[in-house]
């Protein structure tokens, strides 16, 4: 599995250009968004629940958006959709049905956009919903639109406390999709990776939460931010080459790494 570090402050992006990582996520909509500059493999972010939290819409064009795509040439970049989490539905006074239906919708358009300037092969369309339900009702969709493409996202899958209800969906997905679909999980935890039914299902992560615990070393006066970054980082990778061996049947996971 590849695993995107995602790098939205300067300490990630300093540990990231200091590692040498060479999977590297960034968010159109963050400050920073300058990709470090050793050339790492990049996946970029459109940024929709953020600018659904803000605002519920996209303040820049899709036109910008696809300007910022072609500067930094990345693997793949999202498209852009509406994310499905409750407390964004409430704020907004909307249903996951209609966010399903503009994501669709939004999809539609830029990829017709994308196409006349020739980017949309690195285009990865994003699956949306909150329930197993939604996500398969925007599938439909996205068959009915001729969105499935090789390589596809799911999102709203992040801020959630139940590693159950993640498995339900994404195993759901994957149910419903060709084999040659590749399915990338978008915010996953290290506990969701601990899932073999999710490891198998997906062939790429990104994660912003490595960092979660050198932010609050710092806040402790235990560390500076990128030092402690740094450590872990390197941390991080370790428990992620512990966990796939474990899943290949190969090693028991370290107590620590439960």
């Amino acid at each position: 599995m590849i695993v995107y570090f995602s790098c939205a402050s300067g300490s990630q992006i300093k540990t990231c250009r200091e590692l040498k990582y060479h999977h590297v996520l960034i968010n159109f909509a963050t400050k920073k968004n300058k990709p470090p500059a050793y050339g790492p493999e990049l996946f970029i972010d459109c940024g929709g629940f953020f600018s659904s939290l803000k605002s519920g819409r996209y303040t820049s064009s899709d036109q910008e958006y696809l300007e910022y795509v072609r500067k930094w040439q990345p693997k793949a970049w999202a498209l852009r959709d509406y994310p499905c989490e409750p407390q964004l539905l409430q704020l907004r006074g909307r249903s996951a049905q209609e966010n399903v239906l503009r994501t669709v919708d939004h999809h539609r358009s830029l990829i017709t956009l994308a196409e006349d300037q020739g980017l949309q092969d690195t285009a990865v369309p994003v699956l949306q919903g909150w329930t197993v339900e939604d996500y398969l009702y925007c599938l439909d969709r996205f068959r009915d639109e001729g969105l499935v493409r090789d390589y596809m996202a799911i999102g709203s899958v992040c801020r959630r406390g139940q590693i159950g209800q993640i498995v339900k969906i994404v195993t759901a997905i994957r149910r419903e999709l060709p084999g040659w679909v590749r399915l990338h999980g978008f915010g996953l935890k290290y506990t969701a990776l601990k899932e073999r039914a999710i490891w198998d299902a997906l062939s790429s992560v990104d994660s912003g939460a490595w960092d979660y615990e050198a932010r609050w070393r710092k806040h402790r006066g235990e560390l500076s931010v990128p030092e402690a970054s740094y450590i872990a980082a390197t941390q991080y990778l370790q428990r992620l080459d512990s966990l796939e061996v474990w899943h290949r049947g190969q090693s028991t996971l370290p107590e620590a790494e439960a």
